[in-house]
C-alpha cells in the first residue's frame, strides 16, 4: 500500500512539474490527465477574449503553461513573442499539429511536413501576395462585395458573420481552384466550417460529434 502511494504522488508531482530543458514558464497543470480542459472548453458568451486566456494572463502574465487534451502546452498571447517562435519554425522550434488535424487531412505524421506547409505556403503567397493584390484581388474582392450586397438586400434578415465569411472563402476558392458556388453541387463554405470545428474537437469517432460529422464530409 505504501508502494502505491508512492508510485501515485510520484506520477502526479511528475505531472504537476513536466521535464523541460529549459524554464517554464508560470502556470498549472490542473488535474492530472485532463488538465485544464473543462475550462477551455466551457463556452464564453462575452465577445471580450475567451475568459481562459484571460483569466491566466492576468495572473501569470501573458506567457503560460498549462494542459489541454492530456498534452501539456505552453500558451502565449505576446504578439511579440509569437512572431519571434513563427520566424524560428525549423530552427529552434518544431511545427506540431493536434490529432484531429492529422486525422482530417491523412497526415500519418503530420508533424514531418515542413516541406509541404512551406510549398503551401508558397502556393498562398502567389495568389495572394503583395502584387496579387495589386494588380487583381482588389477589384475582384469589390465585385464580390458588391454580388453579395445585391443578393443580401433581398432577404429579411442576414447573418453578417457568416456571409462575409463565405464571400471571402467563395473569392478565395475560385482564385485558387476555380470554384463557384452557383454552378457547385456542394457548399464549399459549408463543408470548411465542419472542417474547421472538427480541428477543434477531441478526435472522437463517435456518431453525434463534430469530430464524426466532419470526418464524414471529408
Amino acid at each position: 500500500m505504501a508502494f502505491l502511494v508512492v508510485i501515485v504522488t510520484h506520477w502526479i508531482y511528475w505531472w504537476m512539474n513536466p521535464r523541460c530543458e529549459g524554464k517554464l514558464p508560470p502556470g498549472s497543470m490542473g488535474l492530472p490527465v485532463i488538465g485544464e480542459t473543462l475550462s477551455f472548453l466551457a463556452t464564453s458568451n462575452s465577445i471580450d477574449t475567451h475568459s481562459f486566456l484571460k483569466e491566466r494572463v492576468e495572473r501569470c502574465g501573458p506567457l503560460f503553461k498549462t494542459s489541454l487534451a492530456g498534452r501539456p502546452v505552453v500558451v502565449s498571447s505576446d504578439p511579440d513573442f509569437s512572431y519571434f517562435v513563427l520566424q524560428q519554425e525549423e530552427k529552434l522550434v518544431e511545427m506540431y499539429y493536434m490529432d484531429s488535424f492529422s486525422t482530417l487531412v491523412h497526415w500519418e505524421d503530420a508533424n514531418l511536413v515542413g516541406h509541404a506547409h512551406k510549398y503551401i505556403r508558397q502556393i498562398i503567397l502567389n495568389h495572394f501576395g503583395l502584387v496579387p493584390l495589386k494588380n487583381n484581388l482588389l477589384s475582384q474582392l469589390e465585385n464580390a462585395i458588391n454580388h453579395a450586397l445585391h443578393d443580401w438586400a433581398k432577404q429579411p434578415e442576414v447573418d453578417a458573420k457568416a456571409q462575409i465569411g463565405a464571400v471571402i472563402f467563395n473569392l478565395t476558392s475560385k482564385i485558387l481552384m476555380g470554384y463557384e458556388p452557383k454552378k457547385s453541387k456542394e457548399n464549399l463554405s459549408e463543408n470548411f466550417d465542419n472542417l474547421l470545428d472538427g480541428f477543434m474537437r477531441f478526435p472522437l469517432y463517435i456518431p453525434g460529434t463534430d469530430f464524426y460529422r466532419c470526418i464524414k464530409v471529408n
